[in-house]
């Protein structure tokens, strides 16, 4: 073989090499070391294997089902009312209204602020006597202060990811729209579609793989999110708002329980895993039946 054939063979992968370094250095070595971890315990400043003492610990922990339980609700909410307020919002700027930069600039101004300081404006606008959404919304519901109530806390957190995060699933939908043809959606209005039929029969089938990684993306998010329930609210009043992903920050964080806390994000791994399984199954089921 020539030198010049091998070379071009072998450049490809030569190309991909820091992609593959920063994969393997920041996900693949972090994710082993946590399974590792997660079979030991930190005594007196040492790590003593332990087997799978932390993984039965953790699922005899009622504190851990219950966050499992709020991180399910959490993000049955947050999945649902994303995706409605993205899809209503891409349908909207697909039609070339006027000002539609200006509009799409402005819903991306939250996506581009971190965690931390959405929770903590978000918490500010709720705060006690000086919050101005507090002062505006507890007179109309009884004098009710939101961060003092676990549902209300909750609302708090949900209507900060929502404000947060319907960029993100409105930037998917939103391309995904503009790859479907509009003489599809001419054609079904010349034959006496409205637009309901036109976007059930026409534009929800087209859009389908689109939705199905939108959906597991936001999925992940709404799994993995703790930086808005540590600023907004740090898991209360009480534990009303303390997710998985938060027990586990707290886990290795303040209480230096690494290995409980990495035997939490095993566990948060593997539910990770089975979304993005359960999304190429569907999209490997679908690209059969056409």
């Amino acid at each position: 073989m020539k030198p010049q054939s091998r070379l071009h063979r072998s450049l490809p992968y030569v190309l991909i090499l820091p992609a593959l370094l920063c994969v393997g250095t920041f996900i693949l070595y972090p994710t082993l070391f946590s399974f590792r971890l997660s079979l030991y315990e930190n005594r007196r400043a040492t790590f003593v294997y332990v087997g799978l003492e932390n993984f039965q610990r953790l699922f005899g922990n009622t504190l851990f089902w219950a966050g499992l339980g709020r991180t399910a609700i959490y993000g049955v909410l947050y999945v649902s009312l994303v995706i409605v307020f993205a899809y209503l919002l891409a349908l909207v700027f697909r039609g070339r209204m006027k000002g539609a930069s200006f509009f799409l600039t402005v819903i991306f101004i939250p996506w581009m602020l971190s965690d931390i300081v959405a929770g903590i404006l978000w918490r500010w606008l709720f705060l006690p006597r000086v919050g101005l959404l507090q002062n505006m919304l507890g007179p109309l519901l009884g004098d009710y202060s939101f961060l003092a109530e676990g549902t209300g806390a909750l609302s708090v957190v949900l209507a900060a990811a929502l404000w947060r995060g319907t960029a993100f699933a409105l930037l998917l939908l939103l391309a995904g729209l503009q790859t479907i043809p509009g003489e599809l959606t001419e054609a079904a209005s010349i034959d006496g579609a409205d637009r309901w039929q036109q976007f059930w029969n026409v534009t929800w089938p087209l859009m389908l793989p689109t939705t199905q990684v939108t959906l597991v993306f936001l999925s992940i998010q709404a799994i993995n999110a703790v930086g808005l329930f540590l600023s907004i609210t740090d898991g209360g009043p009480g534990r009303t708002t303390e997710v998985v992903s938060l027990q586990l920050y707290k886990q290795a964080l303040q209480f230096n329980n690494f290995g409980f806390a990495s035997a939490v994000s095993v566990v948060m791994f593997f539910i990770n895993a089975g979304l993005a399984l359960i999304y190429l199954n569907t999209l490997r089921t679908q690209n059969a039946l056409d």
